[in-house]
């Protein structure tokens, strides 16, 4: 929603779906959003839950579900877009549509990026991963951001940063969809972290190192899959693990909040109303630590946390508790694994073998 109202206030024709009949005949009618700031939406946006008018009427189409329904989402639109003619609107690149991923996860089952999963469901889609700290309620109350968009051609990142664009909403391009994806992904997990810190009240240079550490393992996966270190060190990475790390109105932040004052996962994300991404990610990502060979630590305290296997305090003082290491060698240590990826002696995941065709 709030990127329908971003590009409706710059000028441009949307069509907002939704799955619901009557979230859609509510919005249609009222015109206006509650949560998570009230916000007028613009003329300019239509609203449908009829994914094949959606669809067929657009020149771009930007998911923002959740991780675990991509896949679903995305052969629907395959479905619907077979059945458009070939006059149906285009971005200007040829065959095939143009999908903007807005979504942070990672598919549990398959371990799969979100790209990777709309290249196997969608037709020739030419696919672009947006991600960077964009935290809705700030971009309606009409707060500066800034963001990233990925893609591994160049011209299209370009033509959609073009859209996306405006005066309080500033758009970096990248070719390194890989980074940009898991960025975004892995955050979450540090965001959770980070609430259970805040919760317990552990100071500001507990978080400091907390927040350090965190994006240090970020790039040490994300580095063994593909992706670049200098992706993670900009907004896809850093800065979104900082924003959401930092802000009351972050689902992950809130989740690891809930678990510090004695929740179970389960109360927690009931208690949120929505989806907190970095639970799945979590299990996703741990289970690629074990594939990979790698350790990361603080994604293996906060699986602990979620399993129920320790309490958040108890998670703190086996973080706390590691062996001593050297700092400049764990940050050589992601060179390192991105020499073996590109000299194919580490491949035991389908990641470490780049974008997919």
């Amino acid at each position: 929603m709030t990127l329908a109202w971003l590009l409706g206030n710059s000028g441009h024709d949307v069509i907002l779906f939704t799955r619901s009949p009557e979230k859609a005949e509510r919005l249609a009618a009222e015109r206006s959003v509650v949560e998570p700031v009230k916000v007028e939406l613009p003329e300019s946006v239509k609203v449908t839950c009829s994914l094949r008018e959606a669809a067929s009427a657009s020149r771009l189409l930007i998911l923002t579900c959740t991780s675990q329904t991509v896949r679903e989402l995305s052969v629907t639109i395959n479905e619907a877009l077979c059945k458009i003619s070939s006059t149906a609107p285009t971005f200007g690149h040829g065959k095939g549509p143009v999908v903007v991923s807005a979504v942070k996860g990672l598919e549990l089952d398959t371990l799969k990026r979100m790209s990777e999963v709309i290249a196997e469901s969608i037709e020739n889609a030419k696919i672009c991963a947006l991600s960077g700290p964009n935290l809705a309620d700030e971009i309606l109350l009409g707060m500066p951001a800034a963001t990233v968009v990925s893609s591994t051609d160049e011209a299209i990142a370009s033509s959609v940063q073009a859209v996306l664009t405006s005066k309080k909403f500033r758009v970096y391009t990248n070719t390194d969809i890989t980074g940009t994806e898991l960025g975004g992904s892995l955050k979450n997990i540090i965001a959770i972290a980070a609430g259970v810190s805040d919760g317990l009240k552990l100071g500001a240079n507990s978080k400091a190192a907390l927040l350090t550490r965190g994006l240090a393992e970020m790039t040490r996966l994300s580095v063994a899959l593909g992706g670049e270190t200098t992706t993670l060190a900009g907004l896809a990475g850093m800065g979104d693990l900082f924003a959401t790390s930092a802000s009351i109105t972050s689902r992950n932040y809130r989740l690891g909040l809930a678990l510090a004052k004695g929740s179970s996962t389960r109360d927690a994300e009931s208690a949120l109303g929505a989806v907190a991404e970095g639970v799945a990610t979590t299990f996703a990502v741990c289970e690629l630590a074990k594939r990979l060979n790698l350790e990361l630590p603080i994604a293996s305290a906060v699986e602990s946390m979620l399993d129920g296997k320790t309490t958040p305090e108890g998670a703190i003082m086996t973080l706390m508790s590691r062996p001593p290491s050297s700092e400049a060698r764990s940050f050589k240590d992601h060179t390192n694994e991105k020499s073996q990826s590109a000299a194919g002696h580490s491949e035991p995941h389908h990641w470490a073998k780049g974008e997919p065709k």
